[in-house]
């Protein structure tokens, strides 16, 4: 990973909210014939002018992802959106991720807070490049993080990959050595679509991606101001194209009809999105475009 500057968002605030955002890396990944599945002939082609260079790489066409945290700081509360690739760990199928560095808890420093002032980690979802800051490594063992935190996860989330982990080579260890440790330390509860987890942030379902995926809408008033959708799209050109789901969905059907109903939603309500693998400026508005949608940064 990478411990120099790398693209980032600049400090957004929604209401009472500032956030920010944690990067542990942006790199480089697969062409979209590749990660996506099923996406529209010649859609790569009619969009280069705007993907390359934030997005894509020129000469491969290798789209580019960002791995990161959100971090929500309001009256009372210090919340972290998942917890991306961490530290030291164990990815043999990425090398550019195993026992890999950052500067991630640098970026908590920056935005002026330590490990121990985190009283929330909301976790959309329990993918390996989601839960990686969950733990740090000390000798052999694999400690929380965050100690003071409630770590909120859905019940439904929980239970699949804590059950099933094993079926899936690309999660390597990550659930026993990142979720399980925070398990025994008795500092995980589930949450369900509709509970307030803290004033005017609201659980809503996202199931698709992964079996139990959530994620936050900001509605102090009954608006929604703000939204942290998770995996609701990895990349950009899912926007232009609000149908085609990922190599990595579950069920790339319902991650499809989510994603579709969220855009419209947004795009109506004028919804500040904060878009996890989106690479640099990854907040912005949902516009209407030529049969999908695009990305109006903030």
């Amino acid at each position: 990973m990478t411990t120099g500057p790398l693209p980032r968002m600049t400090t957004q605030y929604v209401g009472d909210l500032r956030v920010d955002a944690l990067v542990d890396c942006v790199s480089p990944t697969r062409p979209a014939s590749e990660l996506l599945r099923e996406f529209p002939s010649g859609i790569v082609e009619a969009n280069r002018g705007w993907l390359v260079p934030d997005y894509m790489e020129d000469d491969t066409d290798r789209l580019i992802l960002a791995y990161q945290s959100f971090l929500i700081q309001m009256p009372g509360h210090n919340i972290l959106v998942d917890c991306a690739v961490g530290e030291d760990g164990n990815f043999p199928a990425r090398p550019d991720w195993h026992q890999g560095k950052s500067d991630w808890l640098n970026q908590l420093g920056l935005a002026g807070l330590a490990p121990e002032d985190i009283d929330i980690v909301f976790l959309t979802h329990l993918h390996m490049d989601h839960t990686g800051w969950l733990t740090r490594r000390h000798g052999n063992e694999w400690r929380p993080t965050f100690a003071n935190a409630r770590h909120l996860v859905s019940e439904a989330e929980l239970a699949f990959w804590t059950a099933r982990h094993g079926e899936f080579p690309y999660m390597s260890s990550s659930i026993l050595d990142c979720v399980e440790p925070v398990l025994q330390a008795g500092l995980v509860e589930t949450v369900a679509a509709g509970d307030e987890i803290a004033p005017g942030l609201y659980v809503v379902d996202l199931a698709g991606h992964s079996p139990g995926m959530i994620g936050l809408e900001f509605r102090p008033n009954g608006e929604t101001l703000a939204a942290f959708n998770a995996d609701l799209m990895h990349h950009p050109l899912q926007m232009t194209s609000p149908g085609t789901s990922t190599l990595f969905c579950a069920d790339p059907a319902a991650a499809a009809t989510i994603r579709r109903r969220k855009l419209e939603e947004y795009c109506r309500a004028g919804t500040l999105i904060f878009c996890g693998h989106f690479p640099g400026e990854c907040a912005g508005y949902v516009e209407s475009r030529s049969g999908g949608y695009a990305l109006r940064r903030a």
